[in-house]
């Protein structure tokens, strides 16, 4: 699976090196994360577990992680959300922040990138799955469309 490991480290990097020197950060992260989206989607679930004991992964700071996202997306910040999309009378919006959407992507690839390194491929490739569906897939998705956004209004 050294495939995602090759989509994950160059994701992780927009977290962890500030203000790198790359044109057009906004389309290269969105090719990043539509690449991640299709490793998760081709897994389809189908992931073995390892039922090895390792030890628990540390704790990646989600401050500071976040800081470096905003010295390279200046522009990712909140965005109104409808709450409820099958409310068609009257839908209450909800704010969303794609700093924070972009912060918990790549706090969460660091414990994957950390389970390779430390734990196992199985081990890894299980988690990534497991974060994707009950976590990262809906800031992924978020992320995705205040890209769209942002790039219409230029």
């Amino acid at each position: 699976m050294n495939t995602l490991l090759g989509i994950i480290e160059p994701i992780i990097q927009w977290g962890a090196t500030p203000k790198l020197p790359i044109k057009n950060k906004e389309l290269v992260l969105k090719k990043s994360l539509i690449s991640l989206y299709q490793e998760y989607l081709a897994l389809e679930g189908n992931v073995p577990i390892d039922e090895e004991e390792y030890p628990e992964a540390p704790e990646f700071n989600f401050e500071k992680i976040s800081n470096t996202i905003r010295s390279n997306f200046p522009k990712l910040g909140f965005y109104q959300t409808v709450l409820d999309p099958f409310d068609m009378i009257k839908p209450d919006n909800g704010l969303g922040d794609a700093n924070d959407d972009l912060s918990d992507i790549i706090k969460d690839l660091m414990e994957v990138q950390w389970r390779f390194q430390n734990t196992s491929e199985v081990d890894a490739i299980w988690y990534f799955e497991f974060i994707m569906r009950n976590h990262s897939e809906r800031h992924l998705v978020n992320i995705l469309k205040t890209l769209k956004d942002l790039e219409e209004q230029l």
